[in-house]
């Protein structure tokens, strides 16, 4: 089947003023995988962590993230697993510091890469092209290149949408829902 989603982190001490800048607010409902459209859990490592069950939202195009991020980091990913399609990009200030990205609709080979990524991107790269070498490089039925924007973004949050995530505390996500005008 494969995840399409979209999911963003905000460090934990700004995650209620974030919640209410996008208008959403608790159902009171709690599920301990990410199922319903929007959910939010809490990281032991600082951070919020939003799911949208879908790979693009509505409530999260650049030029909300401009804005959203304008007091406080806001780590964006993008996953569409069907056309092997990932992305990660951090704003802080109202701006968009680094950007990772894979279009996988012709195999295991391009990233592309805007800003400065944080420290972690270069081993992460260089584990990813190797192992993606090491199983035949684009001849290749897996594809490892599409790990990279994914996994540089849980070295930061300690957080990934198909791994089991012991970082995740409490009753596990929240489920929330858009708050009526």
């Amino acid at each position: 089947m494969g995840f399409s989603v979209t999911w963003c982190a905000v460090p934990e001490s700004s995650a209620e003023e974030f919640l209410n800048r996008v208008g959403l607010v608790l159902s009171g409902e709690t599920e301990e995988l990410p199922e319903s459209l929007i959910s939010a859990a809490r990281l032991a490592t600082g951070w919020r962590v939003i799911w949208y069950g879908e790979y693009t939202c509505p409530f999260l195009q650049p030029k909300d993230l401009a804005r959203l991020s304008s007091s406080h980091d806001v780590l964006l990913c993008l996953v569409e697993e069907h056309v092997m399609a990932s992305s990660s990009e951090l704003w802080s200030g109202g701006t968009r510091k680094w950007w990772l990205s894979h279009e996988g609709e012709d195999g295991p080979k391009g990233l592309s890469v805007d800003g400065d990524p944080p420290t972690s991107f270069v081993g992460i790269r260089d584990e990813m092209e190797k192992l993606q070498q090491d199983e035949g490089g684009e001849e290749a039925d897996v594809d490892y290149i599409f790990e990279i924007p994914l996994r540089v973004a849980q070295s930061i949050v300690g957080f990934k949408h198909d791994e089991d995530n012991a970082s995740v505390i409490g009753d596990g996500f929240a489920v929330l829902t858009k708050r009526n005008p």
